[in-house]
């Protein structure tokens, strides 16, 4: 709810305060009081474009301030308007842009004035009051379109990615192939290129290790060599050791040694017995060495490495072959969808048009009874593209006098015919703002006509606050809360003022006033009447 409305420094406003209350709020006052200029500033807070001459005269900038009862966002917003300079909006504290802004406000107060946004002729809005007229199976069919809706959204963004990198995905997958193919023919095995490398080595000097064989078993076997001395030694031990029991450790070490140096022996004529030249063997060594090198140059440093990367690959090539499947799953399940969608959207239409035939009905009366009589206010629902909200175009259509072909309401209707239109859509279809704010909805009616304008005022304020700008006291009786909008001269300067009217004396005054121009005995008395006859329709009671 709007909790009050402060401007400073705004056409003839240097600062006020107006403060709002549940149900209907009435502003009156005489001609050029300024009561418009506090819903023209409630519109430039709902996004209208500032025109020159806002700023106050001699003022360098102009304040529009409304803070909003409850915990819900936006709790405060403002726009300053800046001579020469920048706007400047805020919520709840923070700057924003106008249209945020207006986004912010707008979602809370919708404001209809001559120079303000017209709302209900927004595309959306006029959908959106339909279908709040909706029966509960349009309005279930609704809730699932947009839930299927959006659901196919993400799921065709996705496919839809899938499709953008299939060219990728195809040239990955074939690398990918290439890699798999290349490691899996070469079929390493982890280690191999350490025992690969000690063969070829020994394959590459045969000759020389052989050279090497025969002069170790010359060195231990010669006459003069190492087996020899090493049996001349342990016999002379072995004798000395007889005569002293202590040098036994040595002679056995010694034997010990002799016995090692005959198993060398006996090794290196094994070895030298297997060692042959094998040019074939080597060859085939060295091409599988040279595999692979290439193996690892291209895939990792040694055959663990590469193996690693064969299985790395083999996950991301699995990864693209679900993507695949994936594509798949996503075209078919929107196919789906689209067949629910298809039949959704027939639901829809239906219980759109059967609500629209409801709304041309019932609203008819309400015209009449506005001063419009004869006049045509018929909702067309036809055919459109899809979108999150359905397959159908919502257009309200108006005529204002029989036999008048209809067309759509923002051409068809004038200032004052507008406002009264949306008087009777909004009581038949109520709104989603919390705030609505009327001017000019009593432009050019009286008698029973303004009377039935204030009736449906009332009705309406039952569910939302309303502030309405007034000049009739027929409307004006019916307020919850009423405010006069005055002027003076202060400093050869003329200033708005706001006189909130308090107890029953006042609020007769001031319809006298708005009746007759002064406040006699006559005037109070019908004034009084008027009183108690909106008392009387508010509590449904005869007047």
């Amino acid at each position: 709810m709007l909790q009050a409305l402060e401007l400073r420094d705004f056409v003839l406003v240097d600062a006020a305060r107006l403060d709002l209350h549940p149900g209907l709020n009435v502003l009156s006052g005489e001609t050029g009081a300024g009561k418009s200029l506090l819903v023209d500033a409630l519109g430039l807070l709902t996004g209208v474009r500032a025109e020159a001459g806002l700023i106050r005269r001699g003022a360098e900038r102009a304040l529009v301030q409304a803070e909003f009862a409850g915990t819900t966002a936006p709790t405060s917003a403002s726009r300053a308007l800046v001579d020469g300079g920048r706007n400047h909006a805020r919520l709840d504290g923070e700057l924003v842009t106008v249209a945020e802004l207006a986004d912010g406000v707008g979602a809370r107060v919708a404001v209809f004035a001559q120079h303000a946004q017209q709302a209900l002729l927004a595309p959306r809005a006029q959908r959106d009051a339909l279908d709040r007229l909706l029966e509960e199976d349009g309005r279930a069919a609704r809730e699932r379109w947009r839930e299927a809706w959006r659901e196919r959204a993400d799921l065709q963004a996705d496919l839809d990615a899938l499709h953008a990198a299939a060219r990728e995905r195809l040239q990955r997958r074939d690398l990918l192939d290439l890699q798999l193919r290349e490691i899996d023919e070469a079929n390493p095995v982890a280690g191999e290129e350490d025992t690969l490398a000690t063969e070829a080595r020994r394959l590459r000097h045969v000759d020389g290790i052989r050279d090497a064989l025969e002069g170790a078993r010359g060195a231990l076997d010669a006459d003069d060599g190492a087996l020899p001395a090493l049996a001349a030694a342990r016999r002379a031990l072995d004798d000395a050791a007889r005569l002293d029991a202590d040098l036994e450790p040595l002679a056995r070490d010694l034997r010990d040694a002799q016995a090692a140096a005959s198993a060398i022996l006996s090794e290196l004529e094994v070895a030298g017995d297997r060692l042959d030249a094998d040019p074939a063997r080597l060859d085939a060594v060295e091409r599988r060495i040279a595999t692979l090198q290439r193996l690892f140059a291209k895939y990792g440093d040694g055959s663990a490495a590469v193996l690693a990367h064969r299985e790395e690959v083999a996950r991301e090539r699995a990864t693209l072959e679900a993507d695949d499947a994936r594509g798949d799953e996503l075209a078919a399940r929107i196919a789906t969808l689209d067949a629910e969608l298809e039949a959704l959207g027939a639901r829809l239409t239906a219980a759109r048009r059967a609500a629209a035939d409801r709304f041309e009905r019932d609203v008819a009366p309400l015209l009449e009874r506005l001063a419009l009589p004869g006049a045509t206010l018929r909702i067309a629902v036809e055919p459109t593209t899809p979108g999150p909200h359905g397959a159908d175009a919502v257009r309200f259509e108006f005529a204002a006098n029989p036999g008048e072909a209809v067309a759509p309401l923002a051409q068809a209707a004038s200032g004052g015919e507008l406002s009264r239109v949306m008087l009777a859509a909004w009581t038949l279809s109520g709104s989603d703002r919390t705030t609505l704010v009327f001017d000019e909805v009593d432009a050019g009616v009286g008698g029973e006509a303004a009377w039935a304008v204030g009736e449906l005022l009332a009705s309406l304020a039952d569910r939302h606050q309303v502030l309405i700008v007034t000049h009739l006291a027929q409307v004006a009786a019916h307020a919850d809360h009423h405010v006069v909008v005055g002027k003076r001269e202060r400093d050869a300067r003329t200033v708005t003022s706001l006189t909130p009217l308090e107890g029953d004396e006042a609020r007769e005054r001031e319809l006298a006033r708005m009746l007759a121009g002064h406040d006699g005995d006559a005037a109070r008395a019908t004034a009084r009447d008027l009183r108690a006859r909106a008392r009387a329709a508010r509590t449904g009671s005869a007047a």
